[in-house]
């Protein structure tokens, strides 16, 4: 590879190297905005989850319901 090539091409590839991490950044900080974004909806819905299964819970305390189980995941 000439010297003549690689002045020709370092540029270039620099050129490309720039905005590639230039795209890189602001898809990165896009999806940090959505997750952010989606911290508080989250947490509301925990606490949906939370006042759904006090609902659900027997109000007598008798001893002999069956208590429901959490979920198991699949092997």
């Amino acid at each position: 590879m000439s010297a003549q090539m690689v002045m020709t091409l370092a540029p270039a590839a620099i050129a490309a190297i720039v905005i590639l991490f230039c795209a890189v950044r602001k898809v990165l900080k896009e999806a940090e905005a959505l997750l952010l974004a989606l911290v508080p909806v989250i947490h509301a819905l925990g606490k949906v989850r939370t006042a759904w299964r006090q609902t659900r819970r027997p109000q007598d305390g008798g001893g002999d319901v069956e208590r429901e189980e959490e979920p198991h995941a699949l092997p």
